[in-house]
C-alpha cells in the first residue's frame, strides 16, 4: 500500500517532468519565433545588407549599435510627425 506521502512526491515529480517538459517546448517555440523574425526581416532588407547591418553592429558593439539606430529611428518618427 503507498502513503500519502509517497503518492505526493510521485505526484510531484510527475509535475516537474511536466514542467520541464513545457520549459523545453517553451524555449523550442521562441527559437522558432526568433528564426521567423530573422528571416522575415532579412528579407526585407536583403541578405546582403542584413550581414552588413550585423557585421558592423559586431565591430562597434551590439548595445552601442542598438542605441544609435534607435536614436536615428526616434529622430526619423519625430522628424515625420513634424512635417
Amino acid at each position: 500500500m503507498v502513503s500519502k506521502v509517497e503518492r505526493e512526491q510521485a505526484a510531484i515529480a510527475a509535475a516537474e517532468n511536466d514542467l520541464a517538459e513545457r520549459k523545453k517546448r517553451l524555449a523550442e517555440l521562441k527559437k522558432e519565433e526568433a528564426e521567423k523574425e530573422l528571416s522575415k526581416l532579412t528579407k526585407k532588407v536583403g541578405q546582403e545588407r542584413a550581414i552588413r547591418l550585423l557585421e558592423l553592429a559586431v565591430k562597434v558593439k551590439p548595445k552601442a549599435a542598438i542605441e544609435a539606430l534607435e536614436k536615428v529611428a526616434t529622430g526619423a518618427q519625430g522628424g515625420a510627425a513634424n512635417a
